[in-house]
C-alpha cells in the first residue's frame, strides 16, 4: 500500500484524509444504517492508506462524521481526491467498495454513489468492474 496520509502531530487534518474518510461515511450511511462493521472498516481502510496512529484515525472519524453531517454534496467530498493520482483514486474507490460491502448488502443508493464518485474522480469504469470481482 502507499502511504498517502503523513502523520501529523498537531491534529489538523488534511484536506485529503477529510475527503476520504466523509466519503467513506457517506458511502456508509447511505442505505439508512451506520454500523459497527462499517466503521471499522473505514478504519482498517484509513490504516492501508497511511494512516498508522489509532487516536488520530478516532479524532479523524469524528470530525469526518461531522462534516459529513452537515455535507450535501460529494463534489466537496472528492475535490482533493481527484487530484490524487489514477492508482491512488483508484485504490479509495476500493475502500469504497469493501465499505460498501461490509455490512453484507448492497443498496442501489451506494452502486450509484460508486458510479457518481468514479465520474468525478476520472476513475474508468472498467476498473471499477475489476474491483467489484476481486471484492466479491
Amino acid at each position: 500500500m502507499f502511504n498517502l496520509f503523513k502523520k501529523n502531530e498537531e491534529r489538523s487534518f488534511k484536506k485529503v484524509e477529510i475527503a476520504v474518510c466523509s466519503l467513506l461515511i457517506h458511502a456508509a450511511k447511505l442505505d439508512g444504517e451506520y454500523k459497527d462493521i462499517e466503521k471499522t472498516t473505514i478504519k482498517v481502510c484509513l490504516r492501508e492508506l497511511g494512516l498508522k496512529d489509532k487516536e488520530y484515525i478516532d479524532a479523524l472519524l469524528i470530525k469526518s462524521e461531522e462534516l459529513e453531517k452537515d455535507s450535501i454534496q460529494i463534489l466537496e467530498m472528492t475535490k482533493e481526491i481527484k487530484k490524487l493520482d489514477y492508482d491512488k483514486r483508484l485504490e479509495i474507490i476500493e475502500m469504497l467498495l469493501k465499505t460498501i460491502y461490509s455490512d453484507e448488502k448492497t443498496h442501489h443508493y451506494e452502486n450509484n454513489l460508486v458510479r457518481r464518485v468514479a465520474g468525478l474522480i476520472y476513475v474508468e469504469d472498467v476498473h471499477i468492474g475489476e474491483l467489484k470481482q476481486k471484492l466479491k
